[in-house]
């Protein structure tokens, strides 16, 4: 009965590779929440876990980037996100539909990964600025002074984001096509 439970050297590395996404995840939400929570760069206050989440999506596929990236946004949503019900459908959806995008159309590269993540942020921010826009009467002007300087200074740490994801993504070897 024990021997069908051992775990190889290669699954370890799997486990591995999948616990320094998750580490990579919290960081994220922790940098979001705690650091710049009260705090602003550059005047704003910058969405790093969608971008976590896009960029691990878009380097794992569409089948285990998009369970991480559903998993992800569930415990975005339950840990108490503004409008987190919005955030679960949108950086669920987009983030499988940019890998999609990738795996059929364009390469998995630098450049379609910074284009996919920018759309699912500017997306995903924007379908949370016009529910509030018409739930909470929210000043229609600050979407060009709040939204989308936000979304450009979120997009300065997708290269860093992007690199990590790519350097843990190395870890154990490639997955086997069924």
């Amino acid at each position: 009965m024990l021997d069908k439970l051992y775990i190889t050297p290669k699954q370890w590395l799997h486990i591995l590779r999948w616990t320094l996404y998750a580490l990579l995840f919290l960081l994220a939400m922790m940098l979001q929440t705690v650091v710049f929570g009260n705090r602003t760069l550059l005047g704003v206050h910058p969405q790093f876990v969608p971008l976590v989440i896009c960029c691990v999506c878009l380097r794992e596929g569409p089948e285990r980037g998009g369970l991480f990236a559903l998993l992800t946004a569930l415990f975005w949503c339950l840990s108490g996100a503004d409008m987190g019900s919005v955030s679960l459908l949108l950086l669920t959806a987009l983030p499988i539909g940019g890998s999609l995008l990738c795996c059929a159309v364009l390469e998995n590269r630098f450049l379609p990964s910074l284009l996919i993540t920018a759309v699912t942020l500017l997306v995903e921010q924007s379908a949370i600025f016009i529910l509030k826009y018409f739930f909470d009467a929210l000043a229609g002007s600050l979407y060009l002074t709040e939204l989308l300087p936000c979304v450009f200074v979120s997009l300065l740490a997708q290269p860093l984001i992007y690199l990590l994801v790519k350097r843990i993504e190395k870890v154990g070897e490639p997955y086997e096509s069924t």
